[in-house]
């Protein structure tokens, strides 16, 4: 990050260690601001004037990752994308396998697993939110049983990724500034961190490019046309200015309150968003000239707008599209989604389900213990298997049948 800590700030950090109080929430609540549009969108974040009002800071800048965790705040799709991703792998589950098949340590195990951050799937939400939504990624803290090196591991907590800063060092990688005051630099060892598509730059000390760097400029776009067609449908701003000739100021007036009264009366609301100019001129016919101040530009398509934002939504979170812009509908849509699915299948979260399987199996379960990410229930994983099995079966009775192996070799084979 380009927030810098001082040499007294990281030797500080080295004499201390994170404990549970220090990654718990903040008892009282803090100040929040209510979001309207781009323009108050940006100006609420500090620093965020100096890099222009719709430019994202640069890669390394606390100040990004902050603005960048608030865009579910400013798109409700966007948020909608975000709360997609995040609830189908809190949903997707996990299953534990042990070599040895010993009960004892697949039991310790689920019940290390179900514990991370008080519950497995609260601290899943959070720390995916951490991965979507910042350059940072997910931070995860191993709280051991004891200060010793090496000691067991008691448990698991979603660390903040706004208050975490990377270091460079391999053997102390995190600096985590706690809430309650102070830095603690973490061990290699104590720390976990997913971070989606990692900067190859030294410099950048594993900072990555998380989805809602990837769409950006698409949540801004949607943002601004919904902001647009809300304050055209409510009359919240001045759209248009109609200079009329032949009526004074005095008459103008006295015709729009005599038509708010029978508004009111009846029951109408009136929707203002225009000013109107009177220019009294009586030797002329009643004329009115129209200045608008807020009209879509010739050719702007919105509704191709928002599907190709759409788009840009599921490609960066790494989603199939048709969850966001559903297919004509007609012969073969459901086979078509099928094939989509398993052409994403390899893509998009999938490194992360990747990442959060090795980071359990290999720095925080035993050796012959391994964590997998969902349940192996999926019926038509299961049909996929079941027929290469049984295509794999026939390929060896062909060898048996010629002769080439015995009934014993295909059995060991099987």
């Amino acid at each position: 990050m380009t927030d810098q800590l001082s040499q007294a700030d990281i030797e500080q950090a080295r004499k201390r260690s994170v404990t549970r109080q220090d990654t718990m929430p903040a008892t009282v609540a803090a100040p929040f601001t209510i979001l309207m549009g781009p323009i108050g969108l940006l100006s609420g974040i500090p620093g965020i004037a100096q890099y222009g009002q719709f430019a994202l800071p640069p890669q390394g800048s606390i100040v990004r990752d902050r603005l960048l965790s608030q865009t579910p705040h400013f798109e409700t799709m966007w948020s909608a994308a975000i709360f997609k991703a995040v609830s189908k792998k809190v949903a997707q589950g996990f299953r534990i396998e042990d070599a040895d098949d010993s009960q004892r340590r697949i039991k310790a195990a689920q019940q290390l697993v179900l514990g991370y951050d008080g519950s497995y799937a609260s601290g899943l939400q959070r720390g995916l939110q951490d991965y979507l939504l910042g350059d940072m990624g997910m931070v995860v803290e191993k709280a051991r049983q004891s200060s010793a090196r090496g000691s067991k591991i008691a448990g698991l907590f979603h660390l903040d990724a706004l208050r975490c800063y990377p270091t460079g060092d391999p053997n102390k990688p995190i600096v985590y500034w706690s809430y309650y005051g102070g830095y603690h630099l973490l061990d290699v060892e104590d720390v976990i961190r997913i971070t989606d598509m990692p900067s190859p730059r030294v410099e950048l000390r594993g900072l990555g490019m998380c989805a809602a760097s990837r769409a950006w400029n698409a949540i801004l776009t949607l943002a601004g046309v919904r902001v647009y067609f809300r304050e055209k449908i409510t009359g919240t701003r001045n759209l248009a200015i109609h200079l009329v000739n032949g009526i004074s100021d005095a008459m103008l007036r006295t015709a729009l309150n005599t038509a708010e009264d029978a508004r009111e009366q009846r029951g109408f609301v009136l929707y203002k968003g225009s000013t109107i100019i009177p220019m009294i001129e009586m030797a002329t016919t009643p004329t009115v000239v129209t200045i608008p101040l807020a009209e879509v530009p010739d050719g702007f398509d919105v509704d191709q707008v928002t599907t190709d934002s759409y788009r840009q939504y599921a490609h960066s979170v790494g989603m199939n599209v048709e969850e966001f812009v559903p297919a004509p509908a007609g012969l073969n849509t459901g086979l078509s989604a099928q094939i989509k699915d398993e052409g994403i299948a390899g893509q998009g979260m999938a490194s992360f389900d990747k990442n959060w399987e090795l980071a359990w199996t290999h720095t925080v379960l035993p050796g012959s213990t391994t964590f997998y990410m969902g349940t192996n229930s999926d019926w038509r994983d299961q049909k996929m298997k079941a027929e290469a099995e049984k295509a794999r079966a026939d390929k060896l009775n062909v060898y048996v049948a010629a002769g080439a192996l015995s009934p014993m070799q295909m059995l060991n084979a099987a």
